[in-house]
């Protein structure tokens, strides 16, 4: 990373249900068309775990389950330097996400072998393909 870079910081989730994990394709913007794991900004004074929550709960209007450290991704865009939390976690009980008009156009539950058919943010492409190989690591119930 560059000095003279801005860095944003995001926090993002690996959620999980039933052999699943949840993909979101952006509605707008520069990356609109392309997919991501739920989760956005971390805000001046947030934990990153905190952040995740509200992000999810804003943008998919459902609740986490417990959520554990799972990786840091560190990506550099042309405009910024991403620093992204991921965590693996589960929906809370009785939680169903749903889409909200000019955030995601499409979510989607992804198996294993369903990872690569969708086109993801650079920054989330080489951890979802680490994901499709450590899966069972990552995605075992005693995990989440």
């Amino acid at each position: 990373m560059r000095e003279d870079r801005r860095v944003v910081r995001v926090a993002a989730g690996i959620i999980r249900r039933e052999g699943r994990v949840l993909a979101a394709r952006r509605a707008c913007g520069a990356q609109a068309g392309l997919w991501e794991l739920p989760g956005g900004k971390v805000e001046p004074g947030e934990t990153p775990e905190a952040a995740l929550r509200r992000e999810v709960e804003e943008e998919l209007g459902c609740a986490l389950a417990a959520a554990w450290p799972y990786d840091t991704v560190e990506y550099d865009y042309p405009d910024f330097h991403l620093s992204m939390e991921v965590f693996a976690t589960g929906l809370a009980a009785g939680s169903e996400p749903a889409r909200h008009e000019g955030v995601h156009d499409e979510l989607r539950w992804l198996a294993r072998d369903e990872l690569l058919d969708v086109e993801w943010l650079p920054a989330d492409d080489e951890l979802v393909r680490a994901l499709a190989f450590f899966w069972d690591e990552v995605l075992e119930d005693q995990q989440l």
